[in-house]
């Protein structure tokens, strides 16, 4: 009975979400950064990105998730979530950071 009862809870969970499937939400306070390339094997790479001569330069960072590339190789490109406590500073990281050199590679 009490099985019978989570699945059917399960399945009125699923079907009150399918309106969301296309649906995307923006979040002023998050930046996506692509084409950045660094050194993946760090293991103070969180940190670095957060200090003064990286993101943190430009306001205070709530969360930063690096997606690390499938190879490990060092100096691959990566995409970097940052997330700042205000949406202010998220709009001066994309003005200063976008169509930047690093590397050799472009940063959007």
């Amino acid at each position: 009975m009490a099985r019978q009862k989570e699945l059917q809870r399960r399945e009125a969970d699923t079907l009150s979400r399918k309106h969301l499937a296309g649906i995307r939400v923006r979040r002023q306070n998050l930046v996506y950064v692509t084409g950045l390339r660094l050194n993946t094997s760090d293991p103070q790479l969180s940190e670095k990105l957060r200090g003064d001569q990286f993101f943190g330069q430009y306001g205070r960072i709530d969360k930063i998730v690096v997606n690390k590339p499938k190879e490990s190789r060092s100096m691959q490109p990566v995409g970097v979530y940052i997330t700042y406590f205000d949406k202010h500073d998220a709009a001066l990281c994309i003005d200063m950071v976008n169509g930047t050199q690093n590397a050799g590679g472009v940063i959007r």
